[in-house]
């Protein structure tokens, strides 16, 4: 019956079970929820989690790893990160300014 609920509505439905003591509480639940729908499998759930856990905490930007984030995306010149967003129009310019403040950056888009 879960197969077909799944297979019915997709993106719509999840085991709530699985989004208990996952050791990632600092995301919303329906973060995780979005994951496990869209990354997790039943028959390799828990191998499929862990892959996902590990991502969410290489990805998410903790204060006080700031700098090393920094080091790493100027050393590779690049890195998928989960921090907030902030983007304005600055309407006189035709421009966009973002900054991503757990990363202390400001720039400008067009």
């Amino acid at each position: 019956m879960n197969n077909k609920l799944k297979e019915i509505f997709r993106g719509k439905v999840v085991n709530k079970a699985h989004t208990i003591n996952t050791g990632v509480d600092e995301f919303p639940r329906y973060v995780l929820e979005y994951l496990i729908d869209n990354y997790c499998a039943e028959e390799s759930f828990h191998e499929d989690m862990e892959k996902v856990v590990r991502r969410l905490k290489d990805s998410f930007v903790y204060g006080a790893e700031t700098e090393k984030i920094r080091h790493y995306i100027r050393e590779n010149r690049r890195h998928s990160v989960i921090a907030n967003l902030e983007v304005r129009l600055v309407e006189t310019e035709d421009k966009y300014w973002a900054s991503i403040s757990a990363l202390n950056e400001n720039f400008e888009t067009s």
